[in-house]
């Protein structure tokens, strides 16, 4: 009994002195989190962009909207595989704009972006929901999802959208 108590105490020993030694090395651990504190600043910077863009279109003001997308955006639609160019993206925002003559995105989230790490990378990713007034008074209703990415001056430089077209456009038929 005695060797068995003996084995049990020391055992107690190594286990206690294994565990101080892990605390002990874990604070001691310093990790560099300027990479991902500098790419949450850029998200934060171009979450205001984001927004702002986004109250452009409800205003309807396509010239102040276009001057928050650079010169070479890359646009894809929702429901392609596009890759349309910024004056395809105005041309499109130009229909949405004539054909309706109201638009609210209510429900507005936004989360950081992250590179191959995890760590944000400045893009912002959105949801919400659009409700808009058709010219014929109907009022459509779509959720809503895009990645925006952009370059150092602020500017958009892809605008990638998802949401259900043709649930819009049945809902305009209804």
């Amino acid at each position: 009994m005695k060797y068995y108590n003996l084995k049990y105490i020391n055992m107690k020993y190594i286990v206690n002195l294994a565990l101080l030694l892990f605390i002990f090395v874990s604070c001691n651990q310093t990790n560099d989190t300027s990479a991902f504190d500098e790419g949450l600043a850029k998200f934060e910077k171009n979450k205001a962009i984001a927004d702002k863009t986004f109250n452009l279109f409800i205003a309807k003001d396509l010239d102040g909207m276009m001057d928050m997308h650079s010169e070479d955006l890359i646009w894809s639609p929702a429901n392609t595989t596009d890759s349309l160019s910024k004056e395809a993206f105005r041309e499109g925002m130009m229909g949405w704009m004539t054909e309706f003559d109201q638009f609210n995105f209510i429900d507005r989230q936004y989360y950081p972006g992250v590179d191959e790490n995890f760590v944000p990378n400045g893009s912002v990713r959105t949801y919400g929901t659009w409700i808009g007034t058709h010219n014929s008074g109907k009022q459509t209703t779509t959720k809503y999802y895009s990645v925006l990415e952009f370059n150092d001056e602020g500017k958009i430089t892809a605008d990638l959208e998802w949401f259900d077209l043709g649930g819009v456009f049945d809902q305009l038929e209804d």
